[in-house]
């Protein structure tokens, strides 16, 4: 069994057997290794971002299964795909969120045995450090949607005007090619839709939106940038 097949492996026992903990002896035990090997391999792990925690008794390791993925298996070319497809649009909402995953399947990658492995993990780390800057503004923005807090920041619009704006989250929307998020601006006591690398300075607010009735404003999402609501 090669490392990467048994980091894999370690996961996936953990995986199987949650909620409940394994010590390292018995890891050690269904994996044919020594405790320390697992000791270090948990480590590494947990380093890398699998949730692997502590039980409370501090005598073995569980899996927090909520909100993770079971391991997927990529070749060399998707691997490749994702980085070029996450680090080309640093505007996106997610862009923050899959530099992280990729960067945590390049740690994966550079500890992989085979040379290959690690030739591919230098690539796509190349591709994550020379694609799109990010846009600042795009977490905060993915977070506003998600919690339906009320976001406050500077925008430019077409004309160049900088406005102060207070904006109650609908959804963000991708265009063909800018992101944009549709919302309440209470400036305008309107819906509108703003570009996101148009906002600068945001910052999210403690207030969650009220309801608001979007149905006759925007029947359907491909109307929004055709001109259904208004693109400040």
């Amino acid at each position: 069994m090669t490392r990467t097949d048994r980091l894999l492996a370690l996961v996936e026992e953990l995986r199987a057997g949650a909620p409940r903990s394994f010590s390292a002896g018995e890891l050690a035990g269904r994996l044919k290794v020594g405790e320390r090997t697992i000791e270090r391999d948990v480590e590494e792990l947990r380093e890398a971002g699998v949730p692997i925690k502590a039980d409370a008794a501090g005598t073995g390791w569980f899996l927090d299964t909520v909100g993770t993925l079971p391991p997927v298996v990529l070749s060399p070319a998707e691997a490749v795909a994702l980085a070029t497809a996450v680090g080309r649009d640093g505007a996106s909402p997610f862009a923050s969120s899959g530099r992280t995953a990729l960067l945590k399947m390049v740690a994966a990658m550079s500890a992989a045995e085979g040379p290959e492995d690690r030739r591919l993990a230098e690539r796509i780390r190349g591709l994550i450090l020379d694609g799109a800057p990010e846009v600042p503004a795009a977490a905060v923005v993915e977070e506003a949607v998600a919690t339906r807090r009320v976001v406050r920041f500077a925008y430019t619009g077409r004309d160049g005007t900088r406005t102060e704006r207070e904006v109650e989250p609908a959804a963000f929307v991708a265009g063909a090619r800018d992101w944009h998020l549709i919302g309440w601006c209470r400036l305008r006591d309107a819906p509108r839709i703003f570009r996101i690398d148009r906002i600068r300075q945001a910052a999210l607010l403690e207030e969650i939106a009220p309801p608001r009735d979007y149905s006759r404003a925007t029947p359907h999402v491909s109307d929004l940038l055709a001109g259904a609501l208004r693109l400040d």
